[in-house]
């Protein structure tokens, strides 16, 4: 979400030379829908769509503002522009990003310091959408894992915009003053055609890949170009006040009714998304017509408790996301309605000092505009970013020290891990750290992470890609390790193996996708790729003839709590499971299936960074061991001659299952640390009869 500039309270269009405090209004709707979104997710689902409020009014007040710069001088001032930019946006943001650091240093567990001094780079640099869509994040309610910075995405799309749309009108200008026309001809038919072919791609890719699509620039460009159509194109209810007024309203239920109704699992911003943007438009359009009548949206958008909140929008947009992420995190869970309404007013207080003290500062220069004074602009903005980027570095650099803690072989004498709840149980020294230090156990990765290894892809991976262990011994068996990212945290203990018994490790692996030929799906989309993928891959193990097949995969309700993901009564989890492992048995082939491991309740990696011992962050085996159905052992008991491996015993013991044990700290997530993984070696191998 982002502003464009304003001076105070005063905002104007092409077709009013007065001020629009409706604007101001709308921008108040805009962040009043999102702040309450981010709150109370389940009472607006929806609330998203304020997001593209901003970008359509953003749209129709620089595009707006471009076209008549345009048509006055027939050129446009692109040093002038980004100046006004800079001043602008940049030193709230710079505010909150530092505010940010230092509340992620003081009360946030240090696991989290390095992915959100990334998350504040990303943001300086303005790539924040991109970050978050290629790294599958999904744009929904507060957790306490979620990064304080994650709602810059909107941020980064629009100053995206401003870095190229007066490239844009400079080309536009060009291209009519070589035409012989006036310095504004094309400047309607060419937004028109952009914001259809942004439009276009955008109904695409949200069917394809709605993660991508969300985040993108390039599915958002035509919201703001819709913006700048409204501001561009002639009114056709000029006279008609009444009518106009009841377009207004119109355009606020087009906005309201929405966020009531629509949800993160819809194919969002696709074609739905011209509901709100279309409402935003009216709006927009109507606005000046409209003011005469008492009862018209624009004058009760006009009133001045919502252009208060208007003027402040950028600031309390900036704010209110970080003040919910520290509070989750501080409170352990999602606020409830009294501690919520804390949160709105802290978060307005804090907008309403940024506004003060900061935009408004900044943002009005009554020097000449020379290039003396853009100098002085970016010089201001590039020592803040450095300032930032410094501060940004430290706590990157105290994580990273640590994590190179994790190349060093651990002694099985001091750290036993798994090994102290074996047949022959491990002494466990006392007084040792826990090993991965918390903060990096995040990073303590099983080899499949690296590369494709983690994406198995049968169509593009070559057959020798993700061999391990005794590689170079081309007589070893050979052992195909298959599913999705629970199976994949089984190769480094088989690597761990090999290096006692001769073994070659094939990984198959592909995460969030379980070894099954029924496809899982969300709300509103059947993702048939992984089933596909793994009828292929099925064929390709059984022509390979290995010596053993093991296979694991994350238990359904897994996987309805990380990814929202399940199978329905028409394709069960359970009956693609039975096929994909009858295909192997059918090749004569033998198959162990390991049974999935203990789901941990909460957090264990921040719990153990609060309670030095773990003792305190142990999961109830009842909850732990309890968590539905196992599919894919139910799968290998209709089946003959799989065998299947339950490990749980290393993992639980008199009720509790620890979040450390043999001062090993167990899991990073719902997956083992690639340390305690490790440590299962020895057990393994016995269980699955290798030697």
């Amino acid at each position: 979400m982002r502003h464009a500039a304003v001076k105070g309270r005063r905002t104007h269009t092409r077709n009013s030379h007065g001020p629009r405090p409706d604007i101001q209004g709308l921008r108040a709707l805009a962040v009043g829908i999102v702040v309450i979104y981010h709150l109370r997710p389940e009472a607006l689902p929806g609330g998203f769509v304020g997001v593209d409020v901003f970008f359509v009014v953003s749209g129709f007040l620089i595009i707006g503002s471009l076209a008549r710069e345009a048509a006055k001088k027939a050129s446009i001032s692109v040093l002038d522009f980004y100046a006004r930019r800079i001043r602008r946006l940049f030193p709230a943001s710079a505010v909150v990003l530092a505010a940010v650091l230092a509340g992620t240093v003081l009360l946030l567990a240090p696991s989290r310091w390095q992915n959100i001094s990334s998350d504040v780079l990303f943001s300086l640099l303005q790539v924040q959408n991109w970050h978050q869509a290629l790294s599958a994040a999904t744009y929904a309610g507060a957790t306490q894992e979620v990064s304080p910075l994650q709602h810059f995405w909107s941020l980064a799309v629009e100053e995206q915009f401003y870095l190229v749309i007066p490239f844009f009108f400079l080309g536009l200008i060009a291209a009519a003053r070589a035409a012989g026309q006036k310095a504004g001809r094309f400047i309607v038919p060419a937004l028109s055609v952009t914001a259809l072919a942004s439009f276009i791609y955008s109904i695409y890719l949200s069917g394809h890949e709605h993660t991508m699509a969300y985040f993108a620039t390039t599915t958002r460009i035509w919201e703001l170009a819709v913006g700048g159509l409204a501001a561009l194109l002639p009114t056709m209810l000029k006279g008609s006040a009444r009518l106009s007024a009841l377009s207004g309203w119109l355009g606020v239920s087009a906005i309201i009714v929405p966020a009531f109704l629509f949800s993160t699992d819809m194919a969002f911003p696709g074609s739905i998304a011209a509901i709100p943007v279309l409402g935003t438009a009216i709006l927009l359009r109507t606005g000046t017509e409209s003011t005469a009548v008492p009862w018209s949206a624009s004058r009760v958008l006009g009133i001045r408790p919502m252009t208060f909140v208007g003027d402040v929008s950028y600031s309390l947009y900036l704010w209110h996301w970080p003040v919910i992420v520290f509070a989750v995190a501080l409170l352990g869970r999602t606020p409830r309605i009294r501690e919520a309404l804390i949160l709105a007013v802290v978060s307005l207080a804090l907008a309403a000092a940024s506004y003060h003290l900061v935009e408004q500062r900044f943002r009005h220069h009554s020097g000449p505009a020379d290039w003396r004074a853009y100098r002085q602009v970016y010089a201001m903005a590039l020592c803040v970013a450095m300032v930032v980027s410094v501060a940004a570095w430290a706590p990157w650099q105290v994580i990273e020290f640590k994590r190179a803690q994790l190349s060093t072989e651990l002694s099985d004498h001091d750290y036993p891990g798994a090994q102290a709840w074996s047949a022959r149980p491990a002494p466990v020294p006392a007084g040792l750290p826990i090993r991965p230090d918390p903060s990096v156990a995040m990073q303590d990765v099983p080899a499949t992470s690296a590369g494709a290894c983690g994406v198995y892809d049968p169509a593009l991976v070559p057959d020798t890609d993700c061999w391990f262990g005794s590689t170079g011994q081309q007589g070893a068996p050979v052992v195909v390790v298959v599913g999705d990212s629970h199976a994949g945290q089984f190769v480094d203990p088989l690597i761990a193996v090999s290096r006692k018994i001769p073994l070659r490790i094939h990984a198959m692996v592909r995460n969030g996708c379980p070894f099954t030929l029924t496809p899982p799906r969300s709300a509103a989309t059947v993702y048939t790729n992984c089933s596909a993928q793994n009828a292929v891959t099925a064929e390709k193990i059984a022509a390979a003839k290995p010596d053993l097949v093991l296979v694991a995969g994350m238990r359904e309700a897994g996987y309805r709590k990380a990814l929202g993901w399940s199978w329905g009564p028409d394709a069960p989890l359970l009956d693609g499971y039975v096929q994909s492992l009858s295909r192997l048995r059918a090749a004569g082939l033998r198959v162990s299936v390991v049974a999935d491991l203990p789901y941990p309740q909460g957090n264990p990696v921040e719990c153990v960074q609060k309670h030095a011992d773990g003792g305190a962050c142990a999961t109830p085996a009842s909850e732990a061991l309890s968590d539905g159905e196992d599919a894919l052992v139910s799968a290998a008991g209709r089946i003959d001659g799989v065998d299947v491996v339950n490990l749980s015993k290393l993992f639980c013991r008199d009720g509790v299952c620890p979040a450390v044990i043999g001062n090993v700290l167990v899991y990073r997530d719902n997956h083992m640390t690639n340390t305690f993984a490790k440590s299962l070696g020895p057990e393994l191998a016995v269980a699955l009869g290798l030697g």
